[in-house]
Order: structure tokens, then sequence, then C-alpha cells
């Protein structure tokens, strides 16, 4: 070898260990996951148990109810998820991608700005509903609310973009090329949530506390569909092969699947934003929804749907060595064994964290077909026999805090060098958190005139929706608990 060759490989390989040492550690985000934690615990799951409650005694009827559902509802995605989301991904993805975060020193800012906002909109929105003696000081705290959110989802928004934009050669970091449309997807909506909020914001300050029902709506949808399920999404395709001893998902159908959930999303928010005001209702049948929304549900269920089918496919050969790998090995029934016992020592430390998994994927997978369903009926012209509160519910409780139950404690303790509290913890929060899920589910589907059979029931069916907010608050307390230690660790690893 030459000395210029010599000298170039020398000069990859420092390169190479720079990035290495440019990777920030585990303990930069930490704080982001206690502080989910502590918002899902002692914030949004608490008011959830709260309105259940409430609820089944007939107590929302007052306006501060009312503001009361649209701070938790804010507080579930924008909290409790989208910061558990927005700390595993500003660690993982810079490592998938090949380079450093970008701007890690704004990682304190944007929790903060964040933790800021969304504690003063709950503190702030139910007390404006209220007669109170200083009415312009919870009109301010929501203003300052929507700005001080704005600000931080903007810089997460880029804190993504950049990272698409810097760093090897998108051709080279192949992993990341694959969920690349996911990813951008995500930044995008997290972008037009931001101003959407503060917009909803100023309007909620001089409308008694209340921001008015279609921009809260689009809001919700941005969070969910756009931000929370497209990473969701990206990371199953990723990351869950790998953390539960999958086969690789089939990268070519990613992109295409993006493209196809994107145009859905779009099509879908479209549609909200020219509805004027009207609700997916039981009467609903005006046109922007029909011809808008219909088709925007169909995509948005469809790519789910697709996307569940495939994970349930492959975890089901969970256990059976991949083919590929057999016929590569000398000895392939000495592997198969090694792998058996693999996946049994995970089950061991991690608990049923699989089947946890498999559990939140078919819940998406119910959710997929409402939304299939709610959109060949819009495009039929027909009114929805059930409220896109049941789909909603499914896919925010039953996948995405499922999803994080299960993934999360296999995941975290690799990042950070520690352990979770038991593996009895995750089976907890499989019981609890599937519980919990169709208490929530179940009430609102078999109360629509969908489920007209069960319309004198309805003291049972209030009974157990009431149930679903005291489930939901002890399935993310235990997997608080379970955490706590990962989290805590000072092995993180960088």
């Amino acid at each position: 070898m030459s000395a210029a060759g010599a000298t170039s490989s020398a000069g990859a390989a420092n390169a190479g260990r720079e990035r290495e040492r440019a990777q920030e550690p585990f303990k930069l985000v930490s704080p982001v996951l206690r502080a989910s934690l502590l918002i899902g615990s002692g914030g949004g799951f608490l008011l959830a148990a709260v309105l259940t409650v409430t609820q089944a005694l007939h107590l929302a009827i007052a306006t501060w109810w009312s503001a009361l559902v649209q701070a938790h509802g804010h507080l579930q995605l924008y909290g409790w998820a989208a910061l558990f989301v927005i700390g595993v991904s500003f660690h993982f993805l810079p490592r998938l991608r090949g380079t450093a975060l970008p701007l890690p020193r704004l990682v304190p800012w944007i929790l903060g700005l964040q933790i800021g906002g969304l504690l003063l909109r709950a503190l702030a929105q139910p007390l404006l509903t209220l007669t109170g003696p200083v009415p312009l000081l919870w009109r301010l705290a929501l203003v300052v609310s929507g700005g001080s959110e704005g600000l931080a989802l903007l810089l997460v928004a880029a804190e993504y973009l950049l990272l698409l934009r810097h760093g090897p050669a998108l051709s080279t970091r192949k992993a990341f090329l694959g969920i690349a449309p996911f990813i951008s997807l995500a930044a995008l909506a997290l972008a037009v949530a931001a101003i959407l909020n503060l917009v909803n914001m100023l309007q909620a300050a001089t409308q008694s506390g209340l921001a008015p029902q279609p921009g809260d709506d689009l809001n919700v949808s941005l969070g969910l569909f756009g931000f929370l399920i497209s990473f969701a999404l990206a990371v199953s395709a990723q990351s869950l092969p790998m953390y539960a001893g999958l086969e690789a998902f089939p990268r070519p159908i990613l992109w295409p699947l993006a493209g196809g959930y994107g145009l859905g999303l779009l099509l879908f928010c479209l549609g909200l934003s020219l509805a004027n005001g009207a609700e997916v209702t039981v009467a609903s049948t005006a046109w922007p929804l029909r011809f808008l929304e219909g088709p925007g549900l169909l995509l948005l269920g469809g790519v789910i749907a697709g996307f569940v089918t495939i994970f349930i496919s492959m975890m089901r050969r969970r256990g059976r060595l991949p083919a590929h790998v057999a016929a590569l090995s000398p000895s392939p029934e000495a592997l198969a064994r090694t792998y058996r016992r693999h996946t049994a020592q995970q089950s061991q430390a991690y608990g049923p964290f699989v089947v946890l998994i498999a559990s939140a994927y078919l819940w998406a997978f119910f959710s997929a077909l409402l939304l299939i369903s709610a959109g060949l009926i819009l495009l039929w012209g027909s009114p929805l026999p059930f409220s896109l509160d049941v789909p909603r519910h499914g896919l925010a409780m039953g996948f995405i805090t499922l999803l994080i139950c299960g993934i999360a404690p296999r995941m975290v303790p690799g990042f950070s060098g520690g352990t979770i509290t038991s593996p009895r913890l995750v089976a907890a929060t499989l019981w609890l958190g599937n519980l919990a899920t169709a208490l929530r589910v179940l009430p609102l589907l078999l109360a629509s005139p969908l489920g007209s059979l069960w319309s004198g029931s309805t003291l049972l069916l209030n009974l157990l929706f009431a149930l679903s907010g005291p489930s939901g608050l002890a399935t993310v307390v235990c997997l608080a608990c379970n955490l706590w230690p990962a989290l805590r660790s000072r092995g993180g690893k960088s």
C-alpha cells in the first residue's frame, strides 16, 4: 500500500473515531424520558382518571370540564408520548445516521420550554373557564404556553431536519435512508402543530379558555397521526426486529408506505381544515369530509394495517432461526438452539415485552380497520355509525402507549447500561394497559349506533369507561417504576 493510501486510511479511521466520540451520552436525554413519565403519571393519565370518573357521574356538563378535556389530550400527546419519543429519538437517530445530534445544547432548553408550556396550559385553561378575580393572568398564561411550546417543538423539528442534511451520504446509511421519509413527515407535522397550537391558544385566550374545535381536532391529528404514529412505524421498522429478535423489515416497501401515509395525512388534515367546524359525527356528511377525509382515512388505515400485518407475520416466526442465517452456518442445529436460548433469556430478563408489543399491534390493526371503514362510509355518503374518537383512543392508548410500554423496558437499559426494576412489572403493564384500552375503546363503540343492542346497558358502559382512567394511570405508574433505575443509571453508554 502506498504512503498516500495509508494516510488516507488512517484519516478515515480517525474521522470514524471522532464521530464516535462526538455522540452524546444517554444522560443528555434521560431527563426528557423522566419528565415524560412524570407528566404521564402525574398529569395526563391522572387527568384521564378524573375525566372518566366525572363523566360516569354525569358531572361533565360545565365548561371547565371541556377545557380540562382539551388540556388532558394535549398533555397526553405532546407531553407524555411526544417527550418519550423525542428523548429516545435524540439518542437513537444520530447513531443510526452516523453523526452527532446537531444542536445538543438545545436539549435542556427544549425540555424546559415544553414542560413550562404544558404546565401553564394545564393550569390556565380550566381556570380561565371559571369566574375569577384575575382572568387576564390566565389569558396571558395561555398565550405564553402556546409560544413556549411552539418554540420547543420548532426546535425539535429543526433537530430532525438537520439530522437529515448533516452526516455521511444517505446512500451509505441504508438503515436510516429507509425510514427517512417517516422522520421527515414527523418533523413537518410537528412544525405545523407548533404554529397551530399557538393560534389555538391565542383564540382560547379570547374565547373563555376553549380552543375552537376544528383547530383542536387538527392539532390532535397532527400530534397523533403526523408525529407519534409516523415515528412508531419508523422505529418499529428499524429497531423492533433487533430488540425482539425478529427478521429484518423489508426495506423496499418503506418508501411507498411512507408516501401513501403522507398523502393520507395531508388529505385528512385538509378535510378537517375545510370542514368549517363540522364534526365527524353520526350526522356529518359535509363535502370536505366525504371527498378529502374519506380517502385520507382509507390511506392512513390501509398503511397502518399493512405495517401490522407484516409485523405480526414476523413475530410469528420469532424463536425460529431465519433461513438465510441458518444457510450460512456450518452447524445450523446448534445455532438454532443458541438462538432459542437467547430469546428465552430475553423473556426472563425483560418479561413478556414481545407479547406486549404484539398486543399494541393488534390494537393498531383494530383501529386501522375502523379508519378504513370510516373512509369507505364517508365516500359512500352515509353518516358514520361511530365516532372517530374510537380509533383515535385505540391508537393513542392501545398502540402508542402499549408500544412504549413494550419496547422501553428492552431499549432503555440498552441505552443507559442500567436495569429495569422487575420483569413482573412488564407483565403488569401488559394486563393493565390492555384492560385500560378495552375499557376506553369498547364502551365508546358500544354506546354508538353501531352498538345499539347495548342501549339498555348505559349504566354498565359508564362504569366500565370510568374504570379506564384509573387503569391507564396504573399502567404508566408501573412503567415509571420499572424504568426509573435504568434512567438514573450513571453508566450510560455514549
